[in-house]
């Protein structure tokens, strides 16, 4: 799926400008923020030319064996406990190292095996059965259907606690059926099961260590899984070491056991700069997520490919319709008019990414549909807002209290919040903005607040992710108190569809209904960016981007670590 970047045009708002506004971080990009994702799309590799290539970064030499492969990220990773774990991106990839799924998802979103060699799900889709591949845990013990069914039941604990409770579909019962096959009951119909349960929070542990809760709470710096690497080393905040699992279960195309590589670090270097710096001088081999803002310095790299694919990251100005002038539709529709989203991408993203819909769904998920974004027309912003009873304008925080809050160490937060502060002003809604810490957004702001712009990553689920957050009964509804029952039912019925043209036109109705009548303005999403060095093989970039599987990966005789 290709898409054209984002260009100026005579329309566009002046890119300087904003960045006075914003300041010098707005294009610094830093990934993760709330969420995990799902997406669909092509992935797309760039070489130092900047032209769009195929997906696949080997060298062409063939499997090459060995070798110690390095790899960049920003954000701390500060635990490795598959049940415990929070939404950070850096904190799952981390569990992907040790751990197995049930299934995995490739660029394009299609689901492989992991753990299962096999699943189906009868007629109504809320019920599926998965049968197990021979594998150990790293203590040599094997991998069965009650190691799968304490795991899943462990994390569905409302007592346990776990951030990935209810993330992973309506799950009400896990039957081990044997040794080697496990059934789950859904409370509700859901085709995209196979594909949810390849989330972090998936990963199984043995039965004995997940249902303790003392051994539960050590997760966090040793681990217990089955997957491609054991843990050497782990200093929370700095480095990571995994060595390779001489037992482990998947093959390469050779035949032989996986990883490809010996040993692999993840090694945190806060300063997307250095990290540039490091891949250039051979330090490091790969860089997780680049700053957006290095793009062209990456692209120009003789020894380094550039890597970019349609992403689904998002900031989310939340106006949470249960108060007012929210509550008003002609008022969330004059907010949406008066948006100038390509000013927006291009300031904030360096025009890395494509025109917001103000639906959830990016062009990287399956089921996305090019409904077009709202136009910006000032003079019927205004005219909106007339009719609503404002025919003078509104400030948001003087006459309702409603002070706009985001987090400041987020660029495409700040960015966006700040952007959209100036532009509104033109139409006459004003209001105040706070900033803060992520950390303390999330715990103070984050669907508490009626007023804010917020970030989430892309899921593995479409139609799942926009009943978590928009539909009446989903989890995170809270955020915007938004209700609407054809949503709800184009929804339910999208979750159970099958039939995938059937299931295009019922998705297509949410995202329009979402575009139309929700409780958000989205003005941009995020392409999903990396780097890595010439030597690395068999790398792709995935639009879900802690979806990373360093197993698969390979260095080139070249490396210098070979």
């Amino acid at each position: 799926m290709r898409y054209e970047l984002a260009t100026d045009s005579d329309t566009a708002l002046d890119r300087r400008r904003y960045l006075g506004l914003l300041g010098g971080s707005a294009v610094t990009g830093i990934a993760g923020c709330t969420g995990d994702s799902n997406q669909e799309g092509t992935a797309g590799t760039s070489s130092g030319s900047g032209s769009d290539q195929g997906t696949d970064s080997s060298s062409g030499s063939g499997d090459q064996r060995g070798g110690h492969l390095r790899i960049a990220i920003t954000p701390e990773t500060t635990t490795i406990n598959p049940v415990m774990m929070q939404s950070k991106f850096p904190q799952r990839w981390g569990v992907k190292l040790f751990y197995s799924t049930l299934t995995r998802v490739d660029p394009n979103l299609e689901p492989y095996g992991d753990l299962a060699e096999d699943w189906s799900s009868n007629d109504a889709s809320d019920e599926w059965t998965f049968t197990l591949r021979e594998a150990t845990f790293h203590d040599g013990s094997s991998v069965t259907a009650s190691d799968v069914k304490a795991t899943f039941e462990t994390v569905y604990d409302e007592d346990v606690g776990s951030p990935g409770m209810g993330t992973m579909g309506d799950i009400q019962q896990v039957e081990a059926v044997d040794e080697r096959t496990v059934k789950f009951t859904l409370g509700t119909q859901n085709s995209d099961f196979h594909k949810l349960v390849s989330k972090g929070w998936g990963s199984i542990v043995p039965e004995d260590i997940v249902t303790d809760s003392e051994k539960r709470q050590a997760l966090g710096t040793e681990e217990h899984g089955s997957g491609a690497f054991t843990l050497e080393s782990f200093a929370p905040g700095d480095q990571l070491v995994g060595v390779a699992y001489e037992d482990y279960y998947r093959t390469g195309d050779d035949g032989e056991s996986l990883p490809y590589i010996d040993r692999i670090s993840q090694i945190t270097i806060p300063e997307k700069s250095n990290q540039v710096n490091a891949l250039r001088s051979g330090d490091i081999d790969i860089i997780w997520q680049p700053g957006y803002g290095q793009w062209g310095q990456l692209q120009s790299l003789n020894s380094v490919t550039a890597h970019r694919t349609p992403g689904g990251e998002i900031a989310n100005f939340v106006m949470n319709v249960s108060v007012e002038p929210w509550s008003d539709p002609r008022v969330r529709q004059a907010v949406k008019h008066a948006i100038d989203r390509e000013a927006i991408l291009n300031a904030v993203q360096d025009g890395l990414g494509t025109i917001g819909q103000d639906s959830l769904l990016s062009p990287a998920y399956e089921y996305y549909s090019d409904i077009g974004a709202p136009d910006r027309d000032l003079e019927k912003s205004r005219e909106l807002l007339a009719e609503a009873g404002y025919p003078d304008g509104i400030n948001l925080t003087e006459e309702f209290d409603l002070t706009l809050q985001t987090a400041s160490n987020i660029p495409h937060m700040r960015g966006t919040a700040v952007l959209m502060q100036e532009q509104l002003k033109e139409v006459g809604i004003e209001f105040e903005l706070e900033t803060m810490s992520y950390d303390n957004w999330s715990a103070t702001v984050w669907k508490k607040s009626p007023f804010y712009v917020g970030a989430y990553g892309m899921r593995i689920s479409g139609a799942n992710f926009m009943k978590l957050m928009l539909h009446s009964e989903g989890n995170w509804n809270g955020e915007s108190d938004w209700s609407n029952e054809e949503f709800d039912e184009v929804v339910d019925k999208a979750i159970a569809e099958t039939d995938v043209d059937q299931k295009q036109q019922y998705m297509r109705t949410a995202q329009q209904l979402m575009r139309d009548q929700g409780p958000y303005a989205i003005s941009f999403y995020i392409d999903t960016i990396g780097a890595s060095k010439n030597y690395v093989n068999k790398y792709e970039l995935n639009p879900l981007a802690y979806q990373i599987y360093p197993d698969e990966y390979a260095l080139g005789p070249d490396a210098p670590t070979k």
